[in-house]
């Protein structure tokens, strides 16, 4: 795996946990534990045999980290937004 992947892999997941623990401390259990599970998603990702099931789907790999990150910042504003309000 490239440097590059592994830094988006790893960032990804350290933001799930960050999200996760703030969720779970605001009393949201749920999505709390949603987004500890992606994050450990994301760091199984990045082991050897994350990589070699991507080897074998790579177009279902990328499109599940691109739209797992998606949907993780989609729910950071969504939060923000309603902490603002």
């Amino acid at each position: 795996m490239q440097n590059r992947s592994r830094a988006w892999l790893w960032s990804a997941a350290a933001i799930s946990f960050i999200m996760g623990i703030i969720l779970l401390l605001n009393d949201n259990s749920g999505p709390g534990l949603f987004f500890i599970l992606m994050g450990i998603t994301y760091i199984g990702a990045s082991t050897r045999a994350g990589q070699a099931w991507k080897a074998s789907n790579p177009s279902l790999g990328r499109w599940g980290i691109i739209g797992g990150s998606l949907l993780l910042v989609l729910l950071v504003i969504v939060v923000g937004a309603v902490l603002l309000i």
